[in-house]
């Protein structure tokens, strides 16, 4: 009876042992689990981190080369304004330029048109103290300086083409020093009307034939009255003639011109 109790009694022992053991077993699984469980969410939130760190360092080196790009236009954009500022001064200077240029010809337009007519009247005074040839007629020399006066009054002309014109007729005024010729005149002669040739030798005289060769007369320039040619340049002043109308070839001939006038 007594070996049962023990044997009951030692069995309860060896049962209280097995059931304690095995509950602080369980209990250290259940807190390295957790431990385990902790450390898996540690390293996940930290692969979690650093992948954010990896990401923000990203956008830190875009945001930086952005920036920097940014810069860059930015300095482009300075230089494109500083030379359009200097090609504004350019053109600022080009405009004043060209302003004060426009004021210069409106100045000039006003004051051509009195140097024009004073230019007709000194062309006007010249021709009637020249040499009278070639005054009469529709395409005279007088007929023209008209024309002239006529043409500087028309409004409805330009300033341009008067000048134009009356630059022409200098050079035709200036050609007529350089030319010899012989041109048909009408002269009266005991009250009546005489045909008779005239040679011109430049601005310095004119030498009139008669058509029945009756005689040669020779105006100077600047003499009022004609004069008779003297029988010994008759032969220069045939030639002369012949010479200008082109019967023969150019050759130097001589003129019986006065001499020099004393001084006063």
């Amino acid at each position: 009876m007594v070996n049962l109790k023990n044997l009951v009694r030692a069995s309860l022992m060896a049962t209280v042992a097995t059931t304690a053991f095995g509950g602080v077993a369980s209990a250290q699984s259940a807190v390295l689990n957790q431990t385990l469980d902790v450390a898996e969410q540690s390293t996940v939130a930290g692969r979690q981190t650093q992948q954010r760190v990896d990401q923000l360092d990203d956008q830190r080196t875009d945001i930086e080369l952005e920036y920097r790009a940014l810069l860059q236009q930015i300095e482009s954009q300075r230089l494109f304004v500083e030379q359009q500022q200097v090609f504004i001064r350019s053109q600022e200077n080009e405009l004043t330029s060209l302003q004060q240029q426009i004021e210069r010809v409106d100045n000039i337009e006003r004051d051509l048109a009195p140097m024009m007519r004073e230019m007709v009247t000194q062309l006007d005074q010249f021709v009637n103290l020249d040499l009278p040839f070639q005054l009469e007629g529709e395409d005279g020399r007088l007929a023209r300086i008209e024309r002239l006066y006529e043409l500087v009054d028309d409004a409805e002309v330009s300033q341009a083409e008067r000048y134009r014109v009356i630059l022409n007729a200098y050079e035709i005024e200036a050609s007529y020093g350089r030319s010899v010729v012989v041109f048909e005149e009408t002269v009266l002669e005991n009250g009546s009307p005489v045909i008779v040739d005239v040679l011109r030798i430049g601005r310095v005289a004119m030498i009139r034939r008669a058509r029945d060769d009756q005689g040669l007369s020779i105006l100077y320039a600047g003499a009022s009255d004609w004069q008779d040619v003297p029988s010994s340049a008759l032969s220069n002043v045939n030639r002369a003639f012949r010479i200008a109308e082109e019967i023969t070839t150019p050759s130097v001939f001589l003129v019986p011109l006065p001499g020099p006038s004393a001084a006063q």
